[in-house]
């Protein structure tokens, strides 16, 4: 099992993970920090606690917005909806890739 300490707004958190994971975890928890931090210079004064909600909560939106995307182009290859060349698609998902590093 292995184990990983995470900073995120100033404050470590230790985390336990499976072995191999560390590297991710890292990405992930700066993905989150760079989100708090970005609240914390719009929003001002607010806890940590509420930081890290508003943070999750954005993060979740993006990601559900994602998902939505992928079952409508899931939906659209289903029914044989070939209006996108296969341009548009990649373009779609490239936005969708865009969207998410961007969050």
């Amino acid at each position: 099992m292995g184990s990983l300490t995470v900073k995120v707004n100033g404050r470590a958190y230790p985390i336990v993970c499976g072995d191999g994971e560390e590297q991710h975890l890292e990405y992930l928890a700066e993905f989150v920090d760079k989100k708090v931090q970005d609240l914390s210079e719009s929003v001002g004064n607010a806890s940590e606690g509420q930081l890290l909600m508003m943070a999750s909560l954005l993060i979740a939106d993006d990601l559900s917005q994602a998902y939505e995307t992928i079952e409508k182009l899931r939906e659209d290859a289903e029914t044989g909806d070939n209006s996108a060349s296969e341009e548009a698609w990649a373009e779609k998902i490239e936005a969708i890739a865009q969207k998410l590093e961007s969050a």
